[in-house]
């Protein structure tokens, strides 16, 4: 679909991925202790216990973060509560793993070409401390995105020399100023901005283009998909993120069939133009499932809609 890209249509995302954060640093960061990190843990995430105290990749259960599991016939649970009802409710781990090297080189091209909200020089990234929260899907979506956003602020606040912020499962890159500066949004906002990417192609020997959100599949929602032409894809990529933000504050709410407000001539949300969505595959690996956009007049390849 891209000039220098072939499709790999083998590639298929999971149906669910943990969230990961790689926080970047040019330099080595300074060492912390265990207890210094676990002070900033309880002061952002709340009570937590340590669990395992490697100075490289310690983790911590949290209290206040607890993951619904399917109880498995002989599997002993550790700490867990049975709640009764074939499920036991137990307490979600906090991981980092710190100063290990980072390479840029193992970034492909095809991840690379959608690096649109940093411009810095991304080779020169070599080392990271990177956090994920395990057992975390067995949480509420907003509970996974919530943990996920407020254990970079944990890194952030313990290595304030870092740079910027890699989420592989999605390929965005966004430095640490753009984090910081939403602070104060709401946690849609927070959690699109930092992990869920807008990707632009544009369809070889056409005037058509697609943009598509990567990133939702991680706890098994879709992502957005416009396949459009004659639109300005900066009006387009500010259109997917805000589908993708109402996508995420409501529940995910659209179904195939419905309608929705589409853009006008000049870019413009507008109520009296609908344009009808639907569940399909992802026109743009990696395959999954995403909420395709019928943007009317505009609407590039062949439909049956």
């Amino acid at each position: 679909m891209n000039d220098n890209f072939a499709q790999n249509l083998n590639e298929k995302a999971p149906e669910r991925t943990m969230l990961m954060a790689q926080v970047l640093f040019r330099q080595k960061p300074a060492e912390i202790s265990v207890s210094e990190l676990q002070k900033a843990v309880e002061k952002i995430l709340g009570e937590t216990e340590l669990v395992y105290d490697a100075p490289k990749a310690p983790f911590f259960a949290l209290k206040n973060y607890r993951a619904v599991l399917q109880k498995e016939e002989g599997k002993e649970y550790k700490n867990a509560v049975d709640n009764g009802d074939g499920t036991v409710s137990m307490p979600v781990m906090a991981n980092f793993i710190i100063g290990e090297e980072f390479d840029p080189k193992k970034i492909d091209a095809f991840t690379r070409s959608q690096f649109w909200d940093y411009k810095g020089d991304f080779d020169g990234f070599k080392y990271q401390v990177a956090s994920f929260g395990m057992l975390s899907n067995g949480m509420d979506y907003k509970r996974q995105a919530e943990l996920f956003v407020k254990q970079i602020e944990v890194v952030l606040s313990c290595y304030p020399e870092a740079e910027a912020i890699f989420v592989p499962h999605s390929g965005k890159l966004t430095s640490v100023e753009q984090f910081r500066q939403v602070t104060d949004e709401s946690l849609a906002v927070r959690f699109i901005r930092t992990a869920i990417n807008a990707r632009f192609f544009r369809v070889e020997n056409s005037e058509d283009s697609v943009i598509d959100t990567l990133g939702f599949f991680a706890f098994g929602a879709a992502d957005i998909q416009v396949h459009f032409h004659s639109l300005d894809p900066n009006s387009v990529v500010s259109y997917v993120y805000s589908i993708a933000s109402y996508q995420f504050k409501e529940d995910f709410p659209v179904q195939s069939g419905d309608t929705i407000d589409g853009l006008d001539d000049n870019g413009i949300f507008s109520q009296t133009i609908q344009w009808r969505a639907r569940y399909e595959n992802a026109l743009i690996q990696p395959v999954r499932t995403v909420l395709d956009i019928n943007c009317g007049k505009y609407a590039a390849g062949r439909r049956s809609d």
